[in-house]
């Protein structure tokens, strides 16, 4: 099985979502609330904390494994003072084998506009695709970010990996703070690497967390 390997800066966390991964995906939520809400504090202020993280973690692997992708990578560490609002989604796709790349991203291109950009990623052509979103599907009224990166796999024709991130806003979708996550995400999407793993790996595996500075592959 092909699949796509990102570095992950410090204190970041994934979380499998593929089909059979939910046994391990609860027990990694688990072990992420009690790490980042530790039982040394007291209960009367921690419990909040834990219901809190736990329901943002869970939500956010549900809607991943909704949409399809392999994982969801998540930045839990505060940046300043405030974690950085956001998560990535990560996908790999089998398309048409006979369909040209280029022409599919010249096609995204076309239609992106302004808001699209050719690059290359992980050794092969790619195109990034920049939008406003409506939030309310997350129960935000303000509108929020979102990047796509499309990248062919530079060998194997019709294999895409996809990666998507949504960045949160009050409001004002070009403000400083905005364009600092964003660019955190960029940067996390542009260490990406194809890898083929040997054999096909178990649900429990699979990663969930990884440390600063080591690949986390979906």
């Amino acid at each position: 099985m092909i699949d796509v390997e990102v570095l992950l800066p410090e204190g970041w966390v994934q979380l499998p979502t593929s089909p059979g991964t939910e046994r391990l995906r609860a027990r990694l939520i688990d072990d992420l609330v009690r790490e980042f809400v530790p039982d040394s504090l007291p209960r009367d202020r921690a419990e909040p904390w834990r219901r809190e993280l736990r329901k943002q973690l869970a939500a956010a692997a549900d809607d991943a494994a909704g949409h399809g992708a392999r994982s969801v990578l998540l930045p839990l560490v505060e940046y300043g003072t405030q974690r950085l609002p956001g998560s990535m989604l990560l996908t790999v796709l089998e398309d048409d084998p006979t369909v040209d790349p280029e022409d599919l991203l010249a096609a995204l291109l076309a239609g992106a506009g302004d808001e699209g950009t050719y690059l290359e990623v992980g050794g092969a052509p790619a195109v990034r695709v920049a939008s406003v979103v409506d939030s309310h599907r997350v129960g935000r009224s303000q509108p929020s970010v979102r990047v796509t990166y499309y990248v062919a796999h530079p060998d194997t024709a019709g294999v895409w990996a996809l990666l998507t991130f949504t960045v949160l806003t009050d409001g004002d979708v070009a403000a400083d703070g905005v364009v600092v996550v964003t660019a955190m995400f960029d940067a996390v999407a542009g260490t990406l690497q194809w890898c083929e793993p040997v054999g096909t790996p178990e649900p429990d595996d699979l990663p969930g967390r990884v440390e600063a500075g080591h690949r986390a592959s979906v």
